[in-house]
């Protein structure tokens, strides 16, 4: 079975004339629909698939400290990019913005056992204060690390 083909469609790209046949069946504006919303849908499903292959599992119950070391790192992180901001080599608000991601991160597990809970609490308070010496920071004051350098401490 041979592809009908529209006759004589000519472009010009840049004074270049291009002859195109196209077939008739993507002239049709219900089977091109069809067409793309399915290639979207494929384009979708293989992204997903890609992004889930791609994350990173966190597995805590191979070690006995696992949720703290994870946490004691999370907390250095923040640490530094804090102290890069108030040092002038990284934006305030670049920083305040991760804060808040990692904030709304520790909000998402419901399933912490009683010693997750209290690290986690902890770990709140520590991206609080952290956030607190930017804000100081970025209304032109000397902020007062003290607390947050407390706090960072007890996760330790």
């Amino acid at each position: 079975m041979e592809i009908e083909h529209r006759k004589n469609l000519k472009s010009s790209v840049g004074g270049i004339e291009i002859d195109l046949q196209i077939p008739i069946f993507l002239t049709n504006t219900k089977n091109l629909s069809i067409i793309i919303a399915s290639l979207l849908a494929i384009g979708g499903i293989t992204a997903v698939g890609v992004l889930n292959t791609n994350e990173e599992t966190v597995i805590f119950q191979n070690s006995e400290d696992g949720f703290k070391n994870v946490i004691k790192a999370d907390a250095q992180d923040i640490y530094n990019a804090v102290n890069n901001a108030l040092a002038g080599r990284e934006g305030p608000e670049t920083v305040k913005k991760m804060i808040l991601t990692e904030y709304r991160g520790t909000e998402r597990d419901t399933t912490y056992s009683a010693e997750e809970i209290e690290i986690n609490t902890q770990y709140q308070e520590f991206l609080t204060e952290a956030y607190s010496v930017l804000e100081v920071y970025a209304a032109g004051q000397a902020p007062d690390i003290t607390k947050m350098n407390e706090l960072k401490n007890k996760l330790n």
